[in-house]
């Protein structure tokens, strides 16, 4: 495993945990929501804007999490060949 993809992972852990991050991302969330259902029936292109920022949202979530996963996939098949863990 890289460092760089350690040090990725690390970061991705450290923001996940951030309760700043962790809020601001849910406040977003929650105001794209808020926009969606509060729209009027032929306002659209409302609709589809705050569905793009929750698809967004989503998609920096899923990387984050995917980072610090894939760090401990690795972490746990190198102690596995080196005869650490089961």
């Amino acid at each position: 495993m890289t460092n760089d993809m350690r040090i990725r992972a690390q970061q991705a852990k450290e923001l996940l945990k951030s309760k700043a991050f962790v809020d601001a991302m849910r406040r977003v969330r929650e105001t794209q929501v808020q926009t969606f259902l509060s729209s009027v029936k032929g306002d659209t292109e409302v609709r589809e804007k705050a569905h793009s920022f929750i698809l967004a949202l989503s998609a920096i979530e899923y990387e984050l999490v995917t980072a610090v996963t894939d760090m401990e996939m690795l972490e746990r098949k190198e102690q596995k060949q080196k005869g650490l863990v089961p």
